[in-house]
């Protein structure tokens, strides 16, 4: 005999959070002229596409550069264990279906809380921020062969990403960055702030000061030493520093203290040997990051490389 849910029963306290956030998340307007980059069965990509400039810019250069998409059930552990950054295929879990029959019909399920962190467990990974890291090798100078000048280069790397992810979060908006963010389509939500409705030019510094203290932070340098390094590469700027101090610690420090440092502890050969052949036909010379970030300088005209090629794409 098939179990059913009691009828009249209310949902547990994570079912009705999740049913709310998938419900509100439903009901944000599609926009069809941006359907043809949707990837179908990615839970809430055509609102993504719909909400976010920065969003459909980074589909469509990934698109551009060969990059695709396979639909096959993927775990964060899964992802975490691939020492491919480079791979140009981007697997994720279809369950856009799924979450839209839990939507309408969750009190025919014997256990909605089974089913819910079944769900919540296999939708962890954000498209955007992968496909930014596959766009963003294109960008960047060669890398350096020895271990530590190699460390520091992805840590540069996963800087510039970490910032194309809050401009994320910013051009989504409060009202639903959370929830993104919930549910893992995005991996940062909205600033407390208000820098991204400011003049681009101060937005743009802010951005750069984000990115110096996701790096700093990254690097393991101590939290308490971080505003003051900010000022001194960046004088003259003390408010958006102290904002941007705040939302760039932020970063989850399981990230800083332990995924990001076994990733690269277990992987670094690996992905130095797999970037040298990415970069082979690069005219760029190898760029070493210094040893001392309070010498960072060129570093910056980098990130303005970057943002340039995100923000000013025509989407």
């Amino acid at each position: 005999m098939k179990k059913t849910n009691k009828k009249g029963r209310g949902p547990q306290k994570e079912v009705q959070a999740f049913l709310s956030d998938i419900t509100l998340l439903s009901s944000i307007p599609i926009n069809k002229k941006f359907s043809k980059q949707a990837v179908p069965e990615y839970p809430f990509d055509e609102q993504l596409l719909s909400l976010s400039s920065i969003y459909r810019t980074s589909r469509k250069l990934f698109l551009k550069q060969g990059g695709s998409f396979v639909p096959r059930v993927c775990s964060t552990m899964r992802s975490l264990s691939s020492p491919d950054l480079f791979q140009s295929e981007l697997q994720f879990s279809p369950l856009a279906s799924e979450m839209t029959w839990f939507k309408d019909h969750w009190q025919e399920v014997y256990d909605p809380e089974v089913l819910v962190s079944a769900m919540t467990a296999f939708n962890q990974i954000s498209l955007y921020h992968e496909q930014n890291h596959r766009i963003l090798w294109n960008l960047l100078p060669r890398a350096p062969e020895e271990q530590r000048d190699f460390c520091r280069y992805l840590n540069f790397a996963e800087s510039l990403v970490i910032t194309l992810d809050l401009i994320l979060g910013d051009q989504i908006g409060k009202k639903y960055s959370d929830i993104f963010e919930r549910l893992k389509s995005i991996y940062r939500p909205a600033g407390a702030d208000a820098w991204s409705l400011k003049s681009s030019e101060q937005y743009r510094q802010y951005l750069l000061a984000v990115m110096y203290v996701s790096y700093l932070a990254l690097e393991l340098v101590h939290h308490e030493d971080i505003p003051k390094a900010l000022d001194y590469v960046l004088p003259g700027q003390k408010k958006i520093n102290k904002d941007a101090v705040e939302r760039g610690l932020e970063l989850s420090e399981l990230f800083t203290l332990n995924t990001n440092l076994q990733w690269q502890k277990r992987y670094w050969k690996q992905a130095q040997e797999q970037l040298f052949l990415y970069h082979k036909n690069s005219k760029e010379d190898v760029h070493y990051l210094p040893e001392d970030p309070l010498d960072f300088e060129e570093e910056f005209v980098i990130a303005q490389r970057v943002l340039n090629y995100f923000l000013d794409e025509k989407s």
